[in-house]
C-alpha cells in the first residue's frame, strides 16, 4: 500500500500544525528497542522503513506487515491524538 505520511499533524482543534507526520513516525521507528526488549528482525524492519519514510518527499509503499510495525511502534511513541492520524493515513480514512 501507499501511504504519504509528508502532511501536518492536526492539533485537538483540528487545527494544522508545524509538525509533520513523516518526521515523527520515522523518529518513533528509528527510536524502537531503546526502551523496550524487540527482536533483531523487528529493529531492522523499522530501521529500512524509517530510511524510506525520510527519502520520500511524498508517498512510501509498504507492506501489510510494515503498517502493523508502524502502527504498533506509534501507539507507544505518541500521543492518542498523533496515533489515530497516523492510524488513519494508514487505513486510509484521511
Amino acid at each position: 500500500m501507499k501511504v504519504n505520511f509528508n502532511v501536518p499533524f492536526k492539533n485537538y482543534k483540528g487545527q494544522e500544525t508545524k509538525e509533520i507526520i513523516a518526521d515523527k513516525v520515522a523518529e518513533a521507528l528509528y527510536a524502537l528497542g531503546s526502551e523496550s526488549k524487540v527482536g533483531n528482525d523487528r529493529k531492522y524492519s523499522a530501521y529500512k522503513v524509517c530510511k524510506r519514510i525520510n527519502e520520500s518527499p511524498s508517498e512510501v509503499e509498504i507492506s501489510t506487515e510494515e503498517a502493523t510495525l508502524v502502527k504498533d511502534v506509534c501507539a507507544e511513541f505518541l500521543v492518542a491524538g498523533g496515533y489515530g492520524q497516523v492510524c488513519d493515513l494508514i487505513e486510509g480514512k484521511e
